[in-house]
């Protein structure tokens, strides 16, 4: 298994060994539990950067360049999950309105954000297993 040393990975691979570092002189240098929850979260975060940057310096680099026909589905994919959230939302203003409930938008941002993403990756495999893209 060769690995690949390019800038861009040298450079993904320095920042995420700083976020590590960062995390682990907050989390025991640092008193307030705030810091030592931000310091977590920080070393977590390094250690999926990290394993990412060695994932992607594995593979070769010519399995990373996208054909025509990903790109398309990916981009239809977008445009239909952005319109399932944008009824998703005029739904639920609808519905908000019509039986007179107080929705709090604030609090459905991350419901809708999941739908978002999810209607996403489902039509990304639906658009992949029909084949051909008009």
């Amino acid at each position: 298994m060769k690995i690949r040393t390019d800038k861009n990975i040298l450079r993904f691979s320095c920042i995420a060994t700083f976020l590590i570092f960062t995390g682990i002189l907050m989390m025991f240098f640092l008193s307030n539990p705030t810091y030592f929850g931000i310091g977590f979260a920080l070393t977590i975060m390094g250690l999926i950067a990290i394993v990412s940057a060695i994932i992607a310096a594995a593979t070769p680099k010519e399995d990373m360049i996208r054909d025509e026909r990903s790109v398309r589905i990916n981009e239809k994919a977008g445009y239909h999950a952005f319109c399932i959230l944008l009824v998703t939302m005029a739904l639920l203003q609808l519905i908000g309105m019509v039986w007179r409930l107080n929705f709090n938008f604030k609090a459905v941002i991350p419901d809708l954000f999941i739908v978002g993403v999810g209607s996403w990756i489902l039509l990304r495999w639906h658009y992949n297993q029909r084949g051909g893209i008009t």
